[in-house]
C-alpha cells in the first residue's frame, strides 16, 4: 500500500485524525512529535483531498511527503530521471570529444583568418566536423603570402590556428635542401618542404633531404612550396699529418670543425687523428 504523510503544527492538532475520518479519509498511522505537532499518513489515492481538508483548517502543514512503497517508487523515479539525464550528459560529452565547436586565429597572421577558414572548409573542417591533421592544414597555410610559422592544435573542441608573418624583404629560393656531406642525419628541422629523410638516416653528399613542396589532403596532392629547413649531419673523421699530436689535432679541426670524441694515434709518419665532425646547412631558415 502506498502512503503519504503529513506533518502538522497547530492547536489541538490530534483532531486532525477525526477531521479526516469523518469525511470518509482512512488515517494509516498518527504520533505525536511535540505538544503541538503531528505526523500522520494516509493512502496515497486521498493525498490531494486530505491536503484540502487539512489546509482549509487551522493546522499548518509544515511538510508532505510519500512514505512507505510510494517513498521508494519517488526516490527510485528520481534516481532513474537523474541516470537518464546523466547518460545523456555523458553521450553528449562522448559525441563532441574530438569535434570542432569553435576556430580561433592567433598570431601576428590573424588578419588571413578569411583565408585561413577557406582552407579549414576546402580540407573539410566546419562546425562539429572531426578535429582535422594539424599537417596537412598547416602546410597550406604555409604556402599564404608572408607566412612563416604555423600551428594546429585542437582542445576541448576549441581549433586553435597560431600564424606568425614577417617582412619578405628579399624573395626566398624555392629549391631543395641538400646535404653538406656524406654521413648520419643528426638534427632535422623543417618548417616548409617535405623532408625525404629522417633522424639516423645515412645519407651522401649532395643528396636531396627536403624538397620544395608540400602535401595537402588524403590524397597527398604536392603544392608548391618553399623550403625552410636545418639539417645537420655527423660525419666520421679520420685523417693522417706530418705533425706532432697537439698540432695535427689543431690542423683536423681548421680542416673538419670541431671534433667530437676526438683521439690520437701514432703512425710512420706523423699522427692519426679520428673522431666525429658535423656538417650544417641551412636554406631560407633562422
Amino acid at each position: 500500500m502506498r502512503a503519504y504523510e503529513f506533518y502538522l503544527e497547530g492547536l489541538s492538532v490530534y483532531r486532525a485524525v477525526d477531521r479526516l475520518s469523518k469525511a470518509g479519509i482512512e488515517v494509516l498511522s498518527a504520533r505525536r512529535t511535540q505538544k503541538n505537532g503531528l505526523i500522520l499518513a494516509v493512502n496515497a489515492n486521498d493525498r490531494k483531498k486530505a491536503f484540502a481538508i487539512l489546509n482549509s483548517s487551522c493546522y499548518n502543514i509544515k511538510k508532505s511527503r510519500p512514505a512507505g512503497a510510494m517513498k521508494l517508487l519517488t526516490s527510485c523515479l528520481r534516481a532513474a530521471g537523474l541516470f537518464a539525464g546523466t547518460l545523456v550528459a555523458l553521450c553528449g560529452i562522448l559525441f563532441l570529444q574530438g569535434r570542432v565547436l569553435r576556430v580561433s586565429v592567433t598570431g601576428s597572421g590573424a588578419y588571413l583568418e578569411p583565408e585561413i577558414r577557406a582552407i579549414l572548409a576546402e580540407e573539410g573542417v566546419g562546425l562539429f566536423s572531426d578535429m582535422p591533421e594539424g599537417s596537412a592544414v598547416a602546410a597550406r597555410i604555409l604556402a599564404l603570402p608572408r607566412v612563416h610559422f604555423c600551428t594546429v592544435k585542437g582542445e576541448g573542441g576549441v581549433l586553435t590556428v597560431c600564424v606568425e608573418v614577417g617582412e619578405e624583404l628579399s624573395p626566398l629560393k624555392r629549391e631543395p635542401l641538400l646535404s653538406p656531406a656524406s654521413g648520419v642525419v643528426e638534427e632535422l628541422v623543417v618548417l616548409r618542404g617535405t623532408p625525404l629523410v629522417k633522424l639516423g638516416d645515412s645519407v651522401e653528399r649532395g643528396q636531396t633531404l627536403v624538397e620544395p613542396y608540400a602535401l595537402a589532403g588524403e590524397d597527398e596532392k604536392k603544392l608548391e612550396s618553399t623550403v625552410v629547413a636545418f639539417v645537420r649531419i655527423a660525419f666520421p673523421v679520420s685523417a693522417e699529418y706530418e705533425l706532432g699530436e697537439e698540432a695535427a689535432k689543431l690542423q683536423a679541426e681548421l680542416d673538419f670543425g670541431q671534433i667530437e670524441g676526438i683521439h690520437t694515434a701514432k703512425t710512420e709518419k706523423g699522427w692519426r687523428v679520428e673522431g666525429t665532425g658535423h656538417a650544417e646547412a641551412s636554406l631560407n631558415f633562422g
